[in-house]
């Protein structure tokens, strides 16, 4: 494969068309998500959002990458994942000793949700189709694995009888890999040419199973090649389990659970095949025959820290593989992460004598706060410093004007110790936002912010950083700085936000509906944040309902004849589903739990919010359902809606 020009843009691990190339890109430190505890024998659910990193998960357990990783293994830039896969099992000194079946279960299966058929029957060749597949993607992978031909070294393989004497019809066991091939094959082929016929069906010559039998045929002891099992395991990967109907998805998971088998499977999916039911409830439990489901998102939430230093060593690696660019180095290098150059002099000093005029025509009958006042006039730091500092002192002397509680001694001066009982990181963090939409000064730039704005989502990630590098590139092609100032950076970041906000409605079930009631999200968010006072510091990103109500939109006792309480629930659903908006569960605030719902955050970047998780404004049920049709307005009165 020819080494692209910018490798960010390979976002799908089915665009890297080399085993070497997608080693040489992934990260080992993805494999975290993964739990080591009965890694090979249980039923694993994979779950994230698109991009996520399933399909990646997946491919690295596949026969022609683990040849590739053990013939790379004194790669520097293999070394690492090689010992994290020989930790795990799957690789040894001498080779691979798993053998990794993909099988994607793409849209061909849930035609037959439209045949006029019963649904046992339906039931049926859902499963022989199944069967067929997962039989020939085995017998290529075994072949693959040994390094033989196909088909040429299917008489190679042989197949033992399935133990306990269960049979399959039309196939006698033991035999060879080529005569189950052609089984597999025959059986495969009058299926869908049935399917795909536009004369009648004629069901009874059509092959079914009641369930999936080939879990049997394929355990390890039973495929031998030259006398020899063909690996100490085999994991069966169904990916794009989303793309079969709802019941088919459902059968499936529950037919694999309820097998037993010795042969691991791992199910991976995205959240939009989940029900609203599904999607809104605490989500999967760890059973007796099967581990949690492993939400790749929800992982990296508990770990916020560990995702944005896993997604700056994935754009090294980017970095690292395209051409000509060693002069960039890092990813970091690519970016100026500070508004301190002499540059910005002039404009930090306008910003300190526009505050600090504001605050003295603010408080001029006000000596209490002249001391505060004094002290501001003494800082020292950074000119950017300097400034955030007034302006962090300016929404102080608004909340000390606004309190509604009046002290007693509300007249006698404020003191430092005052100043610094109330001074924090928060109310900084408030002020330079403030800042930025005040002066126009970029905000969402420097790699820790644009790595919080992938949402914990690597392919969100690799969309923005791949803007940042492509200039970066094209500066190094002109002789110029490698390192793209603030403010570009902030404009790439309000770019690639206005894409992702105006593809909702194409891209997202319910998107218009769920678009309009975001933007209401996103006006109310802003209006709260940018209140004189900053409540919430440094502002919030979203808003929340009590956990009562939650159970309310899953009751169907409830729903019933409320329509706009079901199309809530659809369209919050959707959103939650897409990495629109971000839940979190049973947050204890006001004696109450509360189910926090937080936009994603190039949605943040859209509505000029800030990039924490975890602040909200809550609102009523009733109000957020009204969102979806009365956009918000913001309230004249200062104090409405609080």
């Amino acid at each position: 494969m020819r080494e692209p020009r910018n490798p960010f843009r390979l976002r799908r691990s089915e665009s890297i068309d080399t085993e070497t190339a997608f080693l040489t890109l992934f990260e080992p430190g993805i494999l975290e998500v993964v739990s080591t505890e009965g890694f090979w024998e249980t039923v694993h659910i994979l779950r994230s959002a698109a991009g996520g990193g399933k399909t990646s998960l997946i491919r690295l357990f596949t026969p022609n990458t683990l040849l590739t990783l053990c013939a790379k293994r004194t790669d520097e830039r293999i070394k690492e994942l090689y010992q994290r896969m020989k930790d795990l099992g799957a690789v040894n000194d001498v080779g691979p000793v798993v053998l990794g079946v993909m099988l994607m279960c793409g849209p061909g299966y849930s035609m037959m949700h439209d045949l006029e058929l019963d649904q046992t029957r339906k039931d049926r060749l859902f499963f022989g189709l199944l069967n067929a597949r997962i039989v020939l993607a085995v017998l290529r992978g075994a072949l693959l694995l040994k390094g033989l031909e196909y088909p040429d070294g299917l008489d190679r393989v042989q197949i033992n009888p399935i133990p306990g004497g269960s049979g399959i019809v039309g196939l006698t066991l033991p035999c060879s890999g080529k005569v189950l091939h052609d089984w597999a094959e025959q059986r495969e082929a009058k299926l869908c040419s049935s399917l795909d016929s536009l004369g009648p069906l004629n069901v009874d010559s059509l092959p079914g199973d009641e369930s999936l039998l080939s879990l049997s045929l394929i355990r390890p002891e039973n495929i031998l090649v030259d006398g020899k099992p063909v690996a100490e395991r085999v994991v069966l990967m169904m990916d794009d389990i989303h793309k079969l109907t709802g019941r088919q998805r459902s059968l499936l998971v529950q037919t694999v659970i309820d097998a037993r088998s010795p042969v691991g499977v791992w199910i991976a999916e995205r959240f939009e095949a989940l029900s609203t039911q599904e999607m809104l409830s605490s989500g999967a439990h760890q059973g007796r025959d099967y581990e949690h489901a492993i939400e790749i998102e929800s992982y990296w939430r508990q770990k916020p820290d560990r995702f944005e230093k896993l997604a700056m060593k994935v754009a090294d690696r980017r970095v690292q593989a395209a051409p000509d660019t060693e002069e960039i180095g890092s990813f970091k290098s690519c970016l100026q992460d500070a508004l301190d150059a002499p540059e910005w002099n002039d404009t930090f000093i306008s910003i300190i004598e526009v505050v600090s005029n504001r605050i003295g025509e603010r408080v001029k009958s006000q000596p209490r706060f002249q001391e505060w006042i004094a002290l501001r006039d003494k800082t020292t730091g950074t000119l950017r410093e300097r400034a955030v500092a007034w302006r962090s002192l300016e929404i102080l002397i608004e909340r000390e004007l606004g309190r509604k509680q009046k002290s007693l001694f509300e007249a006698e001066p404020l003191d430092e110790d005052d100043l610094s009982q109330r001074d924090d990181s928060s109310v900084n963090n408030a002020a330079e936002l403030f800042l930025a939409r005040e002066f126009d000064l970029p905000y969402y730039y420097g790699p820790e912010r644009i790595a919080r704005l992938a949402s914990l989502n690597i392919q969100q990630f690799l969309g923005l950083a791949g803007e940042v590098f492509e200039e970066s590139a094209a500066a190094l092609l002109l002789r110029k700085p490698t390192a793209l100032p603030p403010r570009r950076q902030h404009a790439l970041m309000k770019k690639v936000a206005k894409a992702v906000w105006e593809d909702i409605p194409k891209r997202v079930r319910h998107g218009r509906e769920l678009r309009r009631f975001l933007e209401s999200v996103g006006k109310f968010a802003h209006w709260y944040t940018y209140r004189p006072t900053a409540p919430n510091d440094p502002g919030v990103s979203g808003t929340a309902i009590r956990m009562s109500e939650r159970a309310l939109l899953v009751d169907d006792a409830y729903r019933k004849n409320k329509e706009d309480v079901c199309r809530f629930a659809d369209i919050l659903a959707s959103a939650l589903a897409h990495n629109l908006l971000v839940a979190q569960l049973d947050y204890n605030c006001k004696k109450e739990k509360w189910m926090v719902l937080n936009l994603n955050r190039l949605l943040c970047v859209h509505f000029d919010l800030p990039l924490n998780y975890g602040l909200y404004k809550e609102r009523p049920l009733p109000t957020l359902c009204q969102w979806m049709t009365r956009s918000f307005t913001a309230p004249t009165n200062e104090d409405a809606l609080l």
